[in-house]
């Protein structure tokens, strides 16, 4: 069985670059010292962004101020919004 992307819904390498860029610029030094942790949605050409506690909290304030939009999510103080691996990943 395969799968598609449909390319109206895939995500733009831009869109990865221009919120990181937006972040590492414009949100690190502002968000770090309070919101260590918690999840940040960007949407770097309207230049905003939206906190949560949880991925989903975010991108549902995220998706509810700006419908139409797509967004940039991560973590803020982390290099990425989610890791791979569990528990039994380093058990042998």
């Amino acid at each position: 069985m395969s799968t598609s992307v449909n390319s109206n819904s895939a995500i733009p390498s831009s869109l990865v670059e221009d919120g990181q860029a937006f972040y590492d610029s414009h949100l690190k030094a502002v968000l770090e010292p309070h919101h260590s942790g918690e999840f940040v949605a960007i949407e770097p050409s309207a230049a905003r962004y939206f906190l949560g506690q949880t991925a989903t909290a975010a991108l549902v304030s995220a998706h509810n101020a700006m419908p139409e939009s797509k967004f940039f999510l991560t973590r803020v103080g982390k290099s990425a919004a989610h890791k791979i691996g569990g528990h039994g990943a380093g058990i042998r």
